[in-house]
């Protein structure tokens, strides 16, 4: 099962959607995950130590253990990650003793559709990802409002993804 972690709803959701087709052409199962719709609360140690983990947080973690790979599709903001992104790492990353635990050796493809040129976010997430240890693949796939998707061209890539897997 391969989990694809949106950021955005619009363009990025009609994105994930797309990838989903492709990799289901590929043989490959996936789950869609909104991290808008989640609404975590915003991560604060404060609101841990008085709240507790989100209990959505648990059958993330779930799942997130059991994927053989991710996909992320988040859009640009303000250069770099949005948000939404930044504070579902961030609840994630305080479950259990290791905080790279979902994270190590996990194949990630990134995605992103960016009102800019989209290589900024895809920059931020392949620092982000590889600093908590995943092997993240080498080509993204990036679409903007000029340049719309490359089908023949995402294909590839995401048969190369799905080529590493199990």
């Amino acid at each position: 099962m391969i989990l694809i972690f949106v950021s955005s709803l619009n363009e990025n959701m009609k994105l994930a959607n797309k990838m989903q087709v492709q990799l289901k052409e590929l043989g490959k199962k996936s789950e869609i995950i909104n991290l808008v719709e989640l609404n975590l609360p915003m991560y604060d140690s404060f609101k841990e130590e008085n709240d507790g983990i989100p209990r959505i947080i648990d059958s993330l973690i779930q799942k997130m253990d059991s994927a053989e790979a991710y996909l992320f599709v988040s859009p640009e903001y303000n250069f770099s990650l949005p948000p939404v992104h930044v504070n579902f790492i961030a609840w994630v990353s305080r479950v259990g003793d290791d905080f790279r635990k979902l994270f190590t050796l996990k194949k990630i493809q990134l995605a992103t559709h960016s009102g800019g040129g989209g290589s900024d976010v895809s920059n931020a997430m392949r620092i982000q990802f590889t600093k908590l240890g995943s092997i993240v693949m080498p080509r993204e796939i990036i679409t903007t409002y000029q340049t719309p998707l490359k089908e023949d061209s995402s294909k590839r890539i995401l048969s190369q993804f799905a080529g590493l897997l199990k």
